[in-house]
């Protein structure tokens, strides 16, 4: 019994320590959140909508602080002073039976404070954004008349760089100004949204008043004193060209002037009306079409003293290239006498005579022209330059023409030596074979001999022809060249093989007794008889060969050493 007691007692004493500490823990929590409604009190955002109200606003900008007005009063400044009265409803509470439900209570405490408190959030930056708005006119309104002052200062201190634009500048910053103090009385009523709208459109157009006023004497600079410099120069300067009987590749250089005046005249009033694309575009074509005219005029004075020289140095080139054409002419017709030419040489000489014409009539026209003082020098320089390249080549064909006929006669002589060099060498080979006191010598040879003695008779026909075409006579030449060198391979073997084939029959006298040797002496004799030389030897010399391996090399030697 005692023990049960005990043990009440112990459940009695931790159901209350820990209703003990259920309040702690719900009071802290509440005291929390009644330090956050209190905070939330202290905003003062009463005498923020008070100090808003100072401010002389209009249209939506005072409908939107009169809803604000309207809300704080209505719903936010009564939630807000009921929050402290009831975190002290919830603290007798926790010493009530209601401890149970607190945490309900509490809970829904919470919900009020952050409700409360985004509402003020909410109010505070419209709040914020009527007053940074307000400044930000302000601010501008103090930008934008120190940027006027400056505009001013740009325009009165420097008006030459601005030339007749300074009057339409002066136009436009007033209109501005106009806007301006439009702006301006709208921010001082306290209509914000209106003012913003002008605000937007006056910066933008300042800014692009900023770079015009940038612009503007980089425009003008060119159009007040270098072209009109320019021209006036040009102008002097194509009168004492042409006083001095200059021309030039362009024609009326003085109606371009002209042209390019008036162009500027109408530039300059573009300006004065601030055309700026308009004129920007006007000074890069004036400018382009001032420095072609510059071009123009300089090129011909440049070309002056050129074309006197290369005048001069034709006056010399052309007579000398006539007379080598003259003399070339005159050599072809003499060597075409006794010479077939086969690479139209006549007709050759002939053309670069037609050029060589017409190269002087170009020299001929120029000449006159530099005498009645028309004369465009540049064109003289182009023509002259072309042509003295052509004479250059025209000479260079003259000197490979002459130096190919040149050669006929020495060919001709070399010819004829050579000519007499083969019949020697066929009398000699002749000789050669008749010395050997042969039998005879077989049909292909003899042959062969004959035709090379045709083939050298053919070649003094040709070299007694009236006209001698050395290019037929060249490929002769090759071809006897190359068959008397084969003639005298073959003449060279007939005599080696006979003689060889009589040694080796000698020495096969000492194997009278070898069957074998004695039918192939035998064998030879009778293909000596019948003039087949080459067979002869084979047959003899393999016999040898096998009777005394070594001997047929051994004689051989011996026959070449001699």
């Amino acid at each position: 019994m005692f023990q049960i007691l005990i043990a009440i007692l112990i459940i009695v004493l931790v159901l209350l320590c820990v209703i003990v500490w259920f309040q702690h823990r719900s009071i802290r929590k509440i005291n929390e959140l009644k330090s956050v409604s209190e905070q939330l009190a202290k905003r003062k955002i009463s005498d923020q909508l008070t100090a808003a109200g100072k401010m002389r606003l209009v249209g939506d900008a005072k409908d939107q602080l009169a809803d604000l007005k309207k809300k704080y009063e209505a719903q936010l400044a009564p939630a807000i002073k009921k929050l402290p009265a009831r975190g002290d409803e919830l603290l007798a509470m926790v010493k009530t039976s209601q401890l149970l439900t607190i945490n309900s209570a509490i809970s829904d405490y919470r919900t009020q404070i952050g409700k409360a408190s985004e509402q003020a959030d909410r109010l505070q930056k419209s709040l914020q954004s009527l007053q940074q708005q307000e400044q930000k006119h302000h601010q501008a309104i103090d930008q934008i008349k120190q940027q006027y002052r400056h505009f001013h200062t740009e325009l009165n201190d420097k008006e030459f760089e601005f030339g007749g634009a300074a009057k339409g500048l002066k136009q436009r910053l007033a209109s501005l100004e106009q806007q301006f103090a439009k702006f301006a009385d709208l921010t001082a009523k306290g209509d914000l949204e209106a003012a913003q709208e002008i605000l937007t459109e006056l910066q933008d157009e300042n800014d692009r008043f900023a770079t015009l006023l940038k612009k503007v004497p980089k425009l003008y600079k060119p159009l007040a004193t270098e072209f009109p410099d320019q021209l006036t120069e040009l102008r002097h300067g194509y009168q004492i060209l042409t006083e001095q009987h200059y021309r030039f590749t362009e024609p009326d250089l003085d109606k371009k002037i002209d042209r390019l005046q008036a162009k500027l005249t109408a530039t300059l009033k573009q300006f004065d009306d601030l055309q700026v694309d308009v004129v920007a575009q006007a000074n890069k074509d004036l400018s382009t079409e001032i420095d072609n005219l510059y071009d123009v005029m300089q090129k011909e004075i440049d070309a002056k003293h050129e074309a006197q020289h290369l005048l001069k140095v034709m006056a010399k080139f052309i007579p000398h290239a006539q007379r080598q054409n003259t003399e070339l002419t005159a050599e072809l017709k003499r060597l075409n006498l006794s010479y077939t030419f086969n690479n139209n040489e006549i007709e050759a000489a002939r053309r670069l005579g037609e050029q060589i014409k017409s190269i002087d009539k170009d020299y001929r026209h120029d000449t006159q022209t530099v005498a009645d003082q028309t004369a465009i020098y540049s064109q003289i320089v182009s023509t002259e330059k072309d042509n003295q390249k052509e004479l250059t080549t025209i000479e260079e064909k003259q000197a490979k023409i002459n130096d190919e006929v040149a050669k006929l006669q020495t060919d001709e002589q070399r010819a004829r030596k050579m000519l007499q060099k083969y019949s020697v060498d066929l009398r000699t080979i002749k000789r050669q074979v008749e010395q050997l006191n042969l039998p005879g010598v077989d049909q292909d040879y003899v042959d062969y001999f004959m035709g090379v003695s045709a083939e050298v008779k053919k070649l003094s026909a040709e070299l007694h022809e009236y006209k001698i075409n050395m290019d037929d006579v060249t490929k002769q030449l090759i071809m006897v060249e190359s068959d008397i060198e084969t003639l005298q391979g073959k003449t060279n073997d007939l005599r080696d093989s006979a003689e060889l084939t009589e040694r080796l029959l000698q020495y096969a006298n000492r194997f009278s007794d070898n069957e074998k040797v004695a039918q192939a002496a035998t064998k030879s004799r009778q293909l000596f008889a019948q003039y087949q030389y080459a067979k002869s030897l084979e047959q003899i010399g393999t016999a040898l060969e096998e009777a005394e391996p070594g001997s047929f090399k051994r004689i051989e030697d011996s026959y070449y050493n001699e």
